[in-house]
């Protein structure tokens, strides 16, 4: 698992998020059921599970980059922040898009609370466990490129 994890190309994962979350988005009723229907919050609920994943993602994709060093709080935090403004540029999408569509802030605010707790769920709880998981394949890999290099 570690070694496919390590060759997907930096940047899939996150064209794949915004790419779910354009379809997420502007797709009518994507997943089939009325979501006001299931409780009254549920629009917000999803906007902020959506942008949780989709901020969890850019920050992941940009910290395996980083292997083996830490990712950079500021760059965590500008992933964080781009996140957000996705979910804003989406809304604004959908009032310009959808006739009748009225602008709704407690959406953009949904999805801004989960890029930020995608933020502190990353850097408080798996910022080490991500790394130690990963670390060592890459670890084995420098070892045997430093030994190629010698032998040249």
């Amino acid at each position: 698992m570690r070694s496919f994890i390590l060759a997907i190309p930096k940047g899939v994962p996150s064209i794949i998020a915004i790419l779910v979350a354009l379809y997420c988005t502007f797709a009518k009723n994507p997943f089939g059921i009325n979501a006001l229907k299931v409780f009254p919050y549920a629009e917000q609920v999803g906007h902020f599970i959506l942008y949780f994943v989709v901020a969890l993602t850019f920050i992941l994709d940009y910290a395996k980059s980083r292997l083996p060093h830490h990712s950079k709080i500021n760059q965590e935090i500008v992933l964080a922040a781009t996140s957000s403004v996705l979910a804003l540029l989406m809304e604004l999408g959908l009032m310009f898009y959808t006739y009748g569509y009225n602008y709704d802030l407690s959406n953009w605010a949904a999805g801004t609370a989960g890029a930020v707790l995608a933020f502190l769920f990353y850097h408080f709880w798996l910022l080490h466990p991500m790394r130690h998981y990963l670390y060592h394949s890459i670890q084995h890999h420098w070892r045997y490129q430093r030994r190629r290099k010698k032998k040249h």
